[in-house]
């Protein structure tokens, strides 16, 4: 069994376009771990194909703030994108993106958007915080997103110490698993990558091999950053695909 996981696509639809070709006939089923709007040019076109596409979603924090029409809060960028999303999503889209779950269970691992103990808005980053949530994983492999940042935590079952998972250097991922440790797993971003590499984020989880792969795509860049500038959106957002930042 193949499962591909997609998270943070923020209406990047050549992204999720490139993830999705990727994917196509390497994975059984496909899993999206919610932020499918938000800061990107399509965000409806890629709610529509993740709605028909995915077996399993689940809602990240920018779902959470057009359903609840509650932008406080939130940075410059991403309160001027969500208002702009909100005008230019159909009612039956938000409706969708109502039905999502913030939580999800399949094949035996976890599926949130951001963490365990606040799924919609933890950013998991040091070890410290990893400590936090271990405790809350019933099984053995918690899959999120968020951070926009491939890589992830494992925890040895016999001592409970708990060690940082690092992608390689061109920002992707190879993590055999073994039975000995505990694992929450990063997938990174398709849409919106912060670690320098401005390319989209695919990961596989490979259950009978207990293998998980990241992968790094590329998509026409340039086609996307112009989107952005020619529907009004926050110019820095156009850096920042570009970028990886």
């Amino acid at each position: 069994m193949r499962i591909g996981i997609l998270s943070d696509i923020h209406g990047n639809l050549e992204a999720l376009e490139a993830s999705l070709n990727f994917l196509k006939n390497k994975a059984d089923f496909i899993v999206s771990m919610g932020d499918v709007v938000g800061y990107g040019p399509d965000p409806e076109n890629c709610a529509e194909i993740i709605s028909e596409q995915a077996l399993v979603m689940t809602m990240g924090n920018h779902e959470e703030s057009l359903i609840r029409k509650d932008f406080s809060g939130l940075r410059e960028t991403a309160r001027i994108s969500l208002e702009w999303t909100a005008k230019n999503l159909s009612p039956a889209c938000m409706e969708k993106l109502n039905g999502w779950p913030v939580k999800a269970e399949k094949e035996g691992a976890t599926f949130v958007h951001a963490s365990l103990s606040k799924p919609l808005h933890r950013y998991l980053t040091r070890n410290k915080e990893a400590e936090e949530e271990f405790p809350l994983l019933e099984g053995e492999l918690c899959f999120i997103g968020h951070t926009h940042m491939p890589g992830g935590f494992m925890q040895d079952v016999s001592t409970g110490k708990i060690e940082t998972i690092f992608p390689d250097f061109g920002g992707g991922m190879k993590l055999a698993m073994d039975d000995g440790h505990r694992y929450i797993v990063n997938v990174g971003s398709v849409g919106q990558p912060r670690d320098g590499f401005p390319f989209a984020c695919a990961a596989i989880y490979d259950k009978d091999k207990k293998l998980v792969t990241i992968h790094r795509l590329e998509y026409p860049l340039e086609k996307t950053r112009c989107k952005i500038i020619e529907k009004g959106l926050p110019s820095v957002l156009a850096k920042r695909i570009m970028q990886g930042i």
